[in-house]
Order: C-alpha cells, then sequence, then structure tokens
C-alpha cells in the first residue's frame, strides 16, 4: 500500500505526494531521476575536486558534461542561497 501512495511503482493517487522546494511530484523521484542524470551527480563531486572525465582543461569535455555541472551548481547554489535565508 505505500509503494502506490508514494508513487513508487506507477502515479501516487495523493496529488503532491513529494514536495521538492515549488516542485510536487505523483511519482517517487528516484523513479524520475535516470541513471545519466546520477553519472552527472557522481561527476560534479569529481569536477569539485578538480578531476575532469576526459584529459586536458573544461573545453576538452563535452558539451553535455559541461552543461550538467552547470546545471547542477546553479541548483546547488539556489540551495544554497535559500539555507542562507532561512538561518537569517
Amino acid at each position: 500500500m505505500l509503494k502506490t501512495e508514494r508513487g513508487c511503482d506507477k502515479d501516487s493517487p495523493i496529488q503532491g505526494a513529494w514536495k521538492l522546494g515549488e516542485w510536487e511530484f505523483e511519482r517517487c523521484p528516484l523513479k524520475i531521476v535516470t541513471n545519466q542524470s546520477l553519472d552527472y551527480i557522481r561527476a560534479y563531486i569529481f569536477f569539485q575536486n578538480g578531476y575532469l572525465p576526459n584529459s586536458g582543461g573544461w573545453l576538452d569535455q563535452s558539451v553535455k558534461f559541461i552543461d550538467a555541472i552547470e546545471i547542477i551548481e546553479t541548483e546547488i547554489s539556489k540551495i544554497r542561497e535559500e539555507a542562507e535565508k532561512n538561518a537569517h
């Protein structure tokens, strides 16, 4: 029953079963995130530590990788800004 309510196997019958900031989901977020998205999130951690997937500099990286890193960084910045607002 919980799997149905939480949207693990199909959309949840509960409107906005999952909330992430201003977004609402009827499916479990783990079902929405693709393996490729997870790979980019893992790559971001390496990027933060100075490692790139391809040898050379950032111009030697794929456009998809650069786009993914920019999106992740933008979202992390939003989360940090919101946390700072709530801390004051």
